[in-house]
C-alpha cells in the first residue's frame, strides 16, 4: 500500500465519518432553533391540547351547585 492509500484508510476515512456523524447529531437543534430555559419568562402563545375551547367549554355546562367530593350524587 502507498503512503497516500494508508493516511486515506487511517485518517482521511475516520475523519470524514467523524464529521458526517456530528453533522447528523448537531443539525436537529441547530434546525429547531432556541428553546425555553428556566429563569426566563415564556414568550410563546398558550396552546389548548385535548379539550374543547374555554369560551366554548363555559357556554355549554351548566353551572352546578354544590359540587367537588360533596357526595351528593
Amino acid at each position: 500500500m502507498s503512503t497516500v492509500e494508508i493516511l486515506g484508510w487511517f485518517v482521511l476515512l475516520p475523519l470524514t465519518l467523524y464529521v458526517v456523524i456530528s453533522l447528523l447529531v448537531y443539525t436537529p437543534s441547530w434546525v429547531r432553533g432556541p428553546k425555553y430555559r428556566p429563569g426566563l419568562s415564556w414568550w410563546a402563545e398558550p396552546i389548548w391540547i385535548g379539550g374543547q375551547d374555554l369560551e366554548v367549554a363555559a357556554q355549554s355546562e351548566p353551572a352546578r351547585e354544590g359540587g367537588g367530593c360533596s357526595a351528593r350524587w
